[in-house]
């Protein structure tokens, strides 16, 4: 029985953690009591803590974790609960890439890792460390394979594992049961039986009566070992040949799956009878091979033991030598015993000290703390702390080395006591690592980074980068000043909240795929604004990549381009408006060049007659009147909007000047069969144009004419304020939508087009109110509850001092009526003129041709006489002709007709919708004639 110091004599040189080791209660442990444990598990740990470098010992199926003094500052935070710990509980982090190797460890191989990189959380967070180490299994004392030691090594800000393992093999003590058991055979010659005894087919494993009662021979032949049985067979043949003697060695594979050793002897014997048979013995010497073989076994051990102890010196004096580590061994009052080669490379050509005191001669200084800067004393030295009493020591020092003054390095420096199996103090190491070169990267990054922050402050765009790593994100101040959003919260997903909801999805796409197959990034996107609107940005990134192509980093920007945006938005539009325009005059411009057409080819008949000539006449006096009305108003816009009018200003009385206004509309109102009422709450002089006041009350109540379905209501109120005066006209047509209103005092704008164009205009009318209004010193504002809510426009005027009243007379105007073969026609044109002229035309060509000025009137005219052929505008007021044409051919039965659009829309996409809404052909005014007779006599065909 050990005695307990005996027990814990492997935790004698163990330092503080052979001495936790020992004082920890292990019998609520798996492993249990110490004294329980294996003798290869304490010879191992033995072996880890007395090594000066950090090394553990994982052991058992758990892997429990063991370690020395210098793994601790390794471990970090986990070093107070990893002591007897399962390997993988302790490394969780990095266990998925360690378990194959430590698999495989257990299996009996070996491993040797050079910088080594693994992500661990150390001190409650990620790091990226470095290591060198090695894997070795440790054996017990039947050579199986119980746990691993593994020697690691940390330097240079990464962690550089310097493998360094010994295993310890004792010999294999083979003790097996010895059985004695030897059996008896015989082989009839003559008959192939055979006979064996009891013990001799047990040895076989074949059943024992069938034994005794004779057997074939091949059935305790087939139990030898396939190796064996060629061997075995052919030395039968030739001693039963030969009649020498048989004397053979063999396996029998058994049951348990161990094998056999059988020594066979016997020869052939004759009876007196003349029989043959071929007996003998077999022997059971499988306690001696395994003897033997652990014999060999043991010699084969102790020699590669031997071998492996020499060559671990070996390469240890080799490892010292070559690591980029600086190493020291000292005795314990401080002299220098050993020293390698990479201490020369980081102190020069340094002394051989014999004591501590002797340390005065190193030049070293403290990097932080309250002593940043001073020199260190001798006894400061991590290794004379050591020397002093402490079992390990570290700092990171500043140091001069010898020969090279006024050049300072930068060094990390570990020092650990070395003890005897008493704790006696027998010496110290200490390991220097130059870490410059880190530092002074660390610097330089950081440097580097002030810079960019610098930089990325004062430029205009907002900038942002992002690690693929770690995911964290810097934002620029321009970022939190544009978006009112502190940078602390733009962090992870932060900055998602100031992204339009609309662009968000797309946004995250788009940068997905640019991140996925990195490639440079670029989208436009709105952002929210710290005054709570939305404003278009255009976001661009780049990927960084380090030298091995890896993608490490983002970096963008993002740049305000709303008024770029909007710029481009309101040049989209201006061009709309000019395009919608020019089809407008287009189409104002051909209605009253059809009448004058067909007046004039009246004209140019033969047989004029006198009442023919004059309403040719009249027709042609009236278009040309509304076609310099035209011309008079873009004229009349263009000189107003570029500032050429001058107002003939004098008092002008508004209630006269409202006046003016309403008999110029009137004719309009009463036409569209609108109530009108006029509200004035007191008047006032204005100083102004009279007619230039005139003209633009005159377009507000025209507009409200036009723009209100007949039969509405207009109202016209005058109402005096303090030093101004408004007049307002308010209706209860179509109304303006709201995207509208910001736009409806611009040049060429009107409500959408439609295609009855009952209204007529060229959306030059309220542009001109507000250029007229403004030369007068007031403003002209729009209101509306949106579409079919009416409209209200308010003129506003500054009053002047004067008071005579202008009264105002009333006018109104009378509009022409309609009037009633080859072929039966029907005309269908909201114009009168146009319908008239045309008819007159045809009825001189010998048609019966009658008239008709709405959709309605047409279709009850087809339905009491239908015609052959029908002549059809398009843009009708109340059923537009493409809605006709369908409803007359829906009533037409079997009845034939010829369908002929005649429109002032002449474009391509005019042609199409006129085709496929059912028109045979499409005529534009004024109309080529020649070309229409053709079609209607059937002998032309429409262009």
């Amino acid at each position: 029985m050990e005695s307990s110091t005996n027990q814990h004599a492997f935790l004698d040189q163990g330092g503080a953690m052979g001495k936790r080791i020992g004082r920890c209660d292990w019998s609520r442990h798996p492993l249990g009591p110490v004294s329980g444990w294996a003798p290869a598990l304490r010879t191992g740990l033995g072996i880890v803590l007395g090594s000066a470098f950090p090394t553990f010992l994982a052991w058992g199926e758990e892997q429990t974790l063991f370690f020395n003094d210098a793994y601790v500052p390794m471990l970090g935070r986990k070093a107070e609960a990893a002591l007897g710990m399962p390997y993988a509980a302790v490394w969780p982090e990095a266990w998925p890439a360690l378990a194959p190797y430590v698999s495989r460890v257990l299996e009996g191989e070996s491993f040797f890792f050079e910088d080594y990189a693994v992500t661990l959380e150390r001190h409650d967070y990620p790091e990226q460390a470095w290591f060198t180490f090695s894997f070795s299994p440790l054996r017990d004392e039947t050579g199986r394979v119980r746990g691993l030691i593994c020697t690691v090594a940390e330097m240079t800000g990464k962690m550089a594992a310097v493998a360094r393992h010994k295993e310890a093999e004792d010999r294999l003590a083979l003790s097996l049961e010895a059985s004695g058991n030897i059996g008896t055979w015989s082989y009839d010659l003559a008959s192939g039986a055979t006979h064996v005894d009891e013990r001799f087919a047990r040895l076989f494993q074949v059943d024992a009566v069938l034994a005794r009662e004779g057997t074939e021979l091949a059935r305790f032949t087939d139990m030898i070992h396939p190796d064996d049985r060629p061997r075995v067979l052919a030395a039968i043949e030739h001693a039963i040949r030969t009649e020498t003697l048989y004397d053979i060695e063999y396996r029998i594979p058994q049951r348990a799956g161990h094998d056999a050793w059988v020594n066979a002897r016997g020869k052939v014997f004759a009876d007196p009878a003349g029989g043959r048979r071929f007996a003998g013995i077999a022997v059971d010497i499988s306690e001696r091979k395994a003897q033997a073989q652990a014999l060999r076994e043991s010699e084969q051990l102790a020699s590669a033991a031997s071998l492996r102890a020499e060559n671990d010196r070996r390469r240890l004096d080799a490892l010292l030598e070559a690591a980029p580590v600086g190493i020291f061994y000292l005795d314990p009052d401080g002299r220098l015993v050993i020293g390698n080669a990479a201490n020369a490379a980081i102190w020069g050509d340094y002394p051989q000290p014999g004591s501590v005191d002797e340390y005065a001669e190193w030049k070293g200084w403290h990097t932080d703390g309250p002593r940043a800067g001073m020199r260190l004393a001798p006894q400061d030295w991590p290794v004379a702390r050591v020397l002093a009493g402490r079992d390990s020591d570290a700092a990171v020092l500043e140091i001069e080395p010898f020969g090279h003054p006024g050049i300072r390095r930068t060094v990390l420096v570990r020092a650990a006591a070395m003890r005897n199996a008493r704790g006696e103090l027998t010496g110290a190491v200490a390991a220097h690592m130059d870490i410059s070169a880190q530092v002074a990267a660390e610097k330089a990054l950081k440097d580097s980074e002030r810079r960019f922050r610098a930089i990325a402050n004062v430029i205009p765009p907002m900038v942002w980068s992002s690690n693929i790593e770690t995911g964290a994100y810097f934002f620029n101040e321009r970022w939190s000043d544009f978006t009112g959003i502190p940078a602390a919260q733009l962090q992870d997903d932060g900055w998602h909240a100031a992204v339009h909801p609309d662009d968000l999805a797309p946004l995250i796409a788009h940068w997905e795929r640019s991140r996925a197959a990195g490639i440079h990034f670029e989208f436009e996107h709105r952002l929210r604004h710290h005054a709570d609107e939305y404003r278009w940005v255009l976001s661009r990134a780049l990927p960084f990549a380090a030298e091995d192509g890896t993608i490490t980093d983002w970096m963008g920007t993002l740049t305000d381009i709303h008024s770029q945006k909007t710029g481009e938005a309101e040049l989209r539009a201006a061009a709309r408006r000019k395009d919608e325009f020019l089809a407008m005059l287009a189409h104002e411009l051909r209605n009253p060049l059809a009448p004058i057409s067909n007046a004039a080819q009246l004209l140019a008949m033969p047989g004029l007659d006198e009442r023919r000539l004059r309403y040719s006449s009249e027709i042609i006096g009236r278009q040309v009147r509304h076609m310099t009305e035209l011309v008079d108003d873009l004229l009349d816009v263009s000189r107003v909007t570029r500032g050429l009018v001058q107002l003939d200003r004098s008092l002008v009385d508004i209630g006269a000047a409202v006046a003016g206004a309403v008999e110029q509309a009137r004719p309009l109102i009463e036409a569209r069969g609108h109530a009108f009422e006029l509200q004035v709450e007191g008047g006032g002089w204005v100083d102004g144009d009279r007619t230039r006041l005139v003209q633009v009350f005159a377009n507000l109540l025209n507009n409200a004419a036009k723009y209100t379905p007949q039969g509405g209501r207009i109202n016209l109120s005058v109402r005096r304020a303090p030093g101004s005066v408004t007049v307002a006209v308010r209706d209860t047509g179509i109304g303006i939508a709201p995207d509208m209103l910001s736009h409806i005092f611009d040049l060429f704008t009107q409500a959408e087009r439609t295609p009855d164009r009952s209204q007529g205009g060229l959306g030059l009318g309220l542009a001109l109110v507000k250029s007229l209004v403004q030369l007068h010193g007031g403003s002209v504002e729009a209101h509306s509850a949106g579409l079919g809510q009416g409209s209200t426009f308010s003129v506003t005027l500054h009053l002047a001092d004067a008071r005579p009243d202008v009264p105002a007379a009333p006018a109104s105007a009378a509009a022409p009526t309609p009037q009633a073969g080859r072929a039966r026609i029907l005309i269908v044109d909201d114009n009168h003129d146009a319908a008239n002229s045309l008819t007159e035309v045809l009825r001189a060509f010998g048609h019966a041709v009658t008239a008709a000025t709405s959709s309605r009137e047409a279709l009850e005219m087809a339905g009491a006489d239908w015609p052959q052929v029908f002549i059809l505008d398009i843009g009708l007021p109340d059923i537009d002709g493409y809605a006709l044409v369908r409803r007359l051919r829906a009533l037409q039965g079997a009845r034939p007709a010829l369908y002929l659009a005649l429109t002032g829309y002449g474009q391509a996409h005019d042609r199409v919708l006129s085709r496929s809404a059912g028109f045979d052909h499409h005529f534009v005014k004024p109309v080529d004639l020649r070309a229409l007779v053709a079609v209607i006599d059937g002998i032309g065909a429409a262009p």
